[in-house]
């Protein structure tokens, strides 16, 4: 009975109820879309940590994510490997270097040197050539993304990175960097005199496995203790690390929060003056009904029903063209990420928001005199 009031309220004015339909619509598409973003961008930070086997991360002081890796020296790793609870240890080399382009100009790209016998830290979507390739010097895996910065490449193609002449000898497919800049895949030494300021006695991470039945934090705390000029994360820690850096220090993500913050704030003002509208137009109605025994708590409800339709009628497009928004951005090569629980949580979201703006309507009914109806 109430809904049904509520429904009739709602559709007095149709073109009322479509402006706030619209609005709520409007205001779940963008958050479903920065959202989506923000979650796809932050995996892809830490993608590299989250792919990698192992437990726990040995890395330079106050690195602040996986970009921008300080190197330390390359003994340090034996000083892991002899570390009670660790059964295997890897080195990995992050660094930067730049391509000369085909047409001329330079491109800068990231380096990732890994042990190639080990695959810790190797490209994982590999669709021409071989890794094991790349134990060879001066062979390196591009993505087929990167094509756009360094010129359309083939299999076997050379190119010539800090004045010294590579050839790529495999190709992968979907591993794109966040920041735009392209991975290049190498061998650990093939990777330091890429970069150019790593030199061979010097790493920059280390990656460690557990023994079976060694306990994780017991294991770390070993570490830092026996490695205090370095820090040492678990892998779940390192990933959030890298993704809080780059999410939060940076600004980044406050600008996508803060977009969806705004999108829902102007759902919610669009909501509320419709909803006010309608029932600043039906008071009358309110205060025969208050005059007839009706309480504050049954007509408040009617004004809620409003809103909560008005979210319902919105937000459900609102989720299907959002899905398809990032489903698009997708397509473009971005990094977005939709999951079932984020659309929830918008649709709960916008919910929410409709009934905040109704609160305004709400206590208008509940000032009403009944008698005002009775007045000339």
């Amino acid at each position: 009975m109430i809904a049904r009031i509520a429904l009739r309220n709602a559709l007095h004015d149709p073109r009322r109820f479509a402006a706030s339909v619209a609005g709520v619509c409007f205001s779940v598409v963008l958050v479903l879309v920065q959202l989506g973003l923000f979650v796809g961008l932050a995996r892809n930070s830490s993608q590299i940590v989250d792919r990698s086997p192992g437990d726990v991360w040995v890395v330079g002081r106050n690195t602040g994510n996986f970009q921008w890796g300080q190197p330390f020296p390359r003994r340090e790793l034996y000083t892991v490997r002899t570390t009670a609870g660790v059964a295997w240890a890897r080195e990995l080399v992050v660094g930067w270097t730049q391509l000369r382009h085909p047409s001329g100009g330079m491109q800068q790209l990231e380096v990732v040197g890994f042990d190639v016998s080990s695959r810790v830290g190797a490209p994982w979507h590999v669709v021409a050539g071989d890794l094991d390739m790349l134990s060879i010097p001066g062979r390196v895996a591009l993505d087929r993304s990167a094509a756009d910065k360094v010129g359309a490449f083939e299999l076997g193609d050379d190119r010539e990175m800090l004045g010294r002449r590579v050839r790529i000898a495999a190709v992968t497919e979907g591993i794109t960097s966040f920041t735009t800049v392209p991975f290049v895949f190498a061998s650990l030494d093939t990777a330091r005199s890429l970069t150019g300021y790593i030199g061979p006695d010097d790493t920059v991470y280390v990656v460690a496995g557990l023994a079976p039945g060694a306990d994780l934090d017991r294991v770390v705390a070993s570490l830092r203790a026996r490695l205090p000029h370095l820090d040492v994360f678990d892998r779940a820690s390192f990933s959030r690390h890298t993704r809080s850096y780059w999410m939060f220090e940076t600004g980044m993500g406050v600008g996508f929060l803060l977009t969806s913050v705004l999108a829902i704030a102007v759902g919610t003002v669009i909501v509320s003056q419709a909803i006010y509208a309608a029932t600043a137009e039906h008071l009358p109605e309110y205060g025969t009904q208050k005059a007839m025994g009706k309480g504050n708590a049954g007509l408040g409800t009617v004004v809620l029903w409003q809103a909560v339709l008005a979210a319902l009628a919105g937000g459900l497009p609102g989720c299907l063209v959002g899905t398809l928004a990032v489903r698009a951005i997708q397509a473009h090569g971005l990094e977005a990420v939709l999951t079932p629980a984020l659309i929830v949580i918008t649709a709960a979201t916008a919910v929410v928001a409709a009934v905040v703006a109704a609160l305004t309507s709400i206590a208008r009914v509940r000032r009403l005199d009944a008698a005002l109806v009775f007045r000339a």
